[in-house]
């Protein structure tokens, strides 16, 4: 059956680490897009967070995205979808993360984004992290409690260390558990409703533009992809370690050396599928 859309992961899979798209994985989607296959953009990030690697890519808003880990859904420009953390869920949330002075909260709306920055946070690393990926926050909050608790599709903290996103994970509170947690790079806490996630994202989005799951190719490198890929009957991980989540047995893996070039090495595999 042939392939008609690609969804993509953008950290780790299209960009890297510093939001640049590689050479290869620009042509490599650039040569699916000439033969027709539809491009879909499945990220954690913002709306607003987009415009780089849309413009690199020469994609516009019109391209189907589902944005912050399948919480906001758009097609053809139109938001068609939300999956969002409670007020009574973010308000714990960012109670529990409000005490520890060394996290940032960073609450991500559809229309906005907003930042408390802890006091031993490093804010010249924060900011730097931040506005490489283009997130510009609307309101920066002197206090947590400042922070809106209203339509909040995702909750991101932010600190200096991989370690230190776990041991924040390892004492989460029990009341908050049913919210998702991943991260996309090791220093990212990335929170979520408990219903919200990639996989069921990107299966709403095929149900209303009449794709079949094997008619889909999806790429991504993180814990947050993995729903995505085990609905896509076709699915590429992108590996960045030895370590890799525990992934289902049609998922490829990439060899470690194609990290910055991950999904141009997935679609030249399923170019064949294309037609």
């Amino acid at each position: 059956m042939a392939i008609k859309l690609i969804a993509l992961d953008i950290d780790g899979t299209v960009a890297d680490g510093d939001n640049n798209v590689s050479l290869e994985n620009e042509r490599a989607i650039k040569k699916a897009m000439e033969r027709g296959v539809q491009i879909a953009l499945v990220t954690g990030r913002h709306r607003d967070g987009l415009k780089k690697v849309m413009d690199v890519l020469g994609l516009d808003f019109k391209t189907p995205l589902v944005l912050n880990n399948g919480a906001l859904i758009y097609w053809q420009g139109e938001l068609i979808w939300e999956d969002l953390i409670t007020p009574k869920e973010a308000d714990g949330v960012i109670k529990f993360s409000g005490k520890m002075p060394d996290v940032a909260i960073v609450i991500f709306r559809a229309e906005d984004i907003e930042m408390y920055c802890g006091p031993l946070v490093n804010k010249e690393w924060l900011l730097d992290r931040l506005s490489a990926f283009e997130v510009n926050p609307k309101k920066v909050a002197k206090s947590p409690d400042e922070l809106t608790r209203e339509n909040v599709a995702k909750i991101m903290l932010v600190v200096e260390s991989g370690e230190r996103a776990l041991e924040i994970y390892s004492i989460w509170p029990k009341e908050l558990s049913s919210l998702k947690r991943t991260r996309s790079y090791p220093y990212l806490c990335e929170i979520n409703s408990g219903t919200c996630d990639k996989g069921r994202g990107i299966k709403i989005l095929c149900e209303k533009i009449g794709v079949l799951p094997e008619e889909v190719l999806a790429v991504g490198d993180g814990e947050s992809d993995v729903p995505m890929l085990s609905f896509a009957k076709n699915a590429v991980f992108v590996r960045h370690f030895d370590w890799l989540p525990k992934l289902p047995p049609h998922v490829e893996v990439t060899p470690k050396e194609y990290r910055h070039t991950g999904a141009a090495w997935a679609i030249e595999k399923y170019i064949d599928l294309f037609e």
